[in-house]
């Protein structure tokens, strides 16, 4: 089963008084990218959360955000430590009576820093807002993991058709060529009839020219490599994975191929078939980008 690295998972977690909801959204990237925003109480967990992710998700530009309740953030900015707002102001007022500054600051004025001056929580507390905010984490993975397999079977059931079409050009392909090849010979033949006598003929050179000519407009060998690389397409898809890289690197085979066959076209239908072809492909490729 191929992963899309386009993925969406959300959670809500509480115990007691804590509550969470973790969201996770995720587009194509090369690499892995994380972002996260997360509540001021959670800071310190940044570099856990990243952790955390690293080891289940590979690819993709990942935009985390967890948040807390408004009337919960609401309540943790009023529980101020008393002591540290009052050393605050005392070490303020210090300041302003050694430098003879004025000390002319209202309450408004130390809010935003007051905020900042919550007490200390216990260790149990910490510990449980860890826990659960870790908990709410995986959840959301999880199902980040099933929106993503999802996508996944929906980008593989769609290749599968367009790689279907793209065999079909080629037999069509195949077969118009062979009878071109014959008829390029048969001209071949009555151009030398037609011009030169027998007895002048150079068997030699004549054998030259119609190796020469079969050899331009015969595309044998890249029908055969073709389909080759739509096998092999269709395993990596069958055998599911981190196969976006691989996926792409035999689109890049298929659409050599398929460029060669159009250079040796000489035939309208042919010509045709070749840009068909080559939508297909492109088709392709532009939704590989998606896979991981």
């Amino acid at each position: 089963m191929i992963r899309s690295l386009t993925g969406f998972g959300r959670a809500e977690v509480e115990h007691g008084d804590l509550r969470y909801s973790v969201e996770l959204r995720s587009v194509n990237n090369r690499f892995l990218d994380i972002s996260t925003r997360l509540p001021r109480n959670l800071m310190n967990m940044d570099g856990e959360i990243r952790a955390r992710l690293r080891g289940r998700v590979q690819r993709g530009k990942l935009n985390v955000l967890i948040e807390e309740p408004r009337e919960d953030v609401q309540r943790a900015r009023l529980e101020v430590d008393p002591g540290a707002a009052k050393s605050l102001v005392e070490s303020l007022r210090r300041v302003a009576e050694e430098t003879g500054l004025a000390y002319d600051l209202t309450l408004s004025d130390l809010a935003p820093v007051l905020s900042m001056l919550t007490g200390s929580e216990s260790e149990r507390i910490a510990r449980k807002r860890r826990e659960l905010v870790l908990r709410g984490l995986d959840e959301a993975i999880d199902r980040f993991d099933e929106t993503a397999a999802a996508e996944g079977e929906n980008l593989a059931e769609d290749f599968r058709a367009r790689l279907d079409e793209i065999a079909e050009i080629a037999a069509n392909i195949e077969s118009r060529a062979a009878e071109n090849r014959d008829q390029s010979l048969a001209k071949l033949r009555e151009r030398i009839e037609k011009y030169v006598p027998p007895d002048q003929v150079d068997e030699r050179r004549l054998e030259q020219e119609v190796a020469y000519l079969i050899d331009r407009i015969d595309v044998t060998e890249e029908i055969v490599r073709l389909r080759s690389h739509l096998d092999l397409f269709r395993h990596a898809l069958d055998k599911g994975g981190l196969v976006g890289k691989r996926l792409n690197f035999i689109l890049q085979e298929m659409n050599r191929e398929v460029n060669t066959i159009g250079s040796k076209a000489s035939d309208a239908d042919v010509a045709a078939w070749v840009v068909e072809a080559k939508e297909e492909v492109e088709k392709v490729r532009e939704q590989v980008q998606n896979v991981a």
